[in-house]
């Protein structure tokens, strides 16, 4: 029997699966660790692997124009608030989300999932439109010269792509912002004038949570479709798995007597977190997560990611 390739980022939740805990039924399995951007070119250029975590939003795009390489499986592998990773100049008079409207602010790539929530963010809540930003595409340490994918957006968005970093072009005042689910350098070394647009990315986050029920998802589980094709139960058998992974996860966090994570209070993080968003919402399941689900949907729509508006289902089928 041929063994699965599974590409994967490093997480808690599939910590089972690689110590051989849980298996996939059926299924003997290679498990490669994988860094995010990497894997999700390769996953959308190559096809890399039989089993993939992936951006949620290059899916949805994925599925919108047609390809037909991999079905999505829902199981949300990596979920994140995303206040905390929005980074302003703060010398350019910007004391509110609403000063970002006319703004340039740079982002990694447009399909990155934690720019689709951001920029949804800002129109929803702010009425910052995303047609009123002049966007760059870069890397944020490191030069990128092209996007994880072929886009045609709507003539409305301006997007454009630089060859230097976001962390440079931040650093030296050509752009106002930046959308990074990792910090510039310029903000941690305090090398410019550059600090979080939320002060406090906590209690917005708690109060986001709270008004709209959304823990935003990240990342997706998606399979082969000939292999579902040639094995219809597939899709059922992953999900067991991952959601067995993910239950001994929350379990090993909270259980064991010393600290699995080199946090000194991590069982009063721990219910800190369940206290806030009542209870555990790192929920797998489409009807589980169908608000979230078509919000995100919604936010693809407005961002020309889709041309149309899908249902959730269709990303599952």
């Amino acid at each position: 029997m041929t063994a699965l390739s599974i590409g994967c980022t490093f997480s808690d939740r599939i910590e089972a699966l690689l110590d051989g805990r849980v298996r996939i039924a059926g299924h003997e399995t290679n498990l490669h660790v994988v860094e995010p951007q990497r894997l999700f070119r390769t996953v959308l250029r190559d096809a890399a692997y039989d089993v993939a975590e992936l951006s949620l939003a290059s899916h949805i795009a994925a599925v919108a124009a047609g390809r037909r390489d991999y079905v999505g499986v829902p199981v949300f592998l990596s979920r994140s608030f995303r206040h905390a990773n929005l980074y302003i100049r703060t010398d350019r008079g910007i004391d509110r989300p609403e000063d970002l409207a006319g703004r340039t602010i740079g982002l990694v790539d447009w399909q990155q999932t934690a720019g689709l929530w951001l920029r949804g963010l800002l129109a929803d809540e702010h009425g910052v439109s995303r047609e009123s930003i002049r966007w760059i595409a870069a890397g944020l340490h490191a030069p990128v010269l092209d996007d994880r994918a072929a886009m045609s957006l709507p003539a409305g968005i301006r997007l454009e792509r630089s060859p230097a970093t976001l962390d440079t072009l931040l650093g030296d005042g050509a752009i106002d912002a930046v959308i990074s689910p990792g910090a510039p350098r310029s903000f941690l070394r305090q090398t410019a004038p550059v600090a979080r647009l939320w002060a406090d990315p906590r209690a917005a986050e708690t109060a986001y949570w709270r008004r709209t029920g959304l823990f935003p998802i990240m990342h997706i589980l998606v399979v082969r479709r000939a292999l579902v094709e040639e094995e219809p139960g597939l899709g059922e058998a992953l999900f067991a798995a991952f959601e067995e992974a993910r239950n001994l996860a929350a379990a090993d966090l909270v259980s064991r007597d010393f600290p699995k994570l080199t946090l000194p209070w991590l069982n009063d993080h721990a219910a800190a977190s369940r206290d806030a968003l009542n209870g555990d919402p790192w929920t797998y399941g489409m009807e589980a997560n169908r608000s979230v689900l078509e919000t995100m949907l919604r936010y693809a729509q407005a961002d020309g990611l889709t041309n149309q508006l899908l249902l959730p289902s269709e990303l599952f089928s």
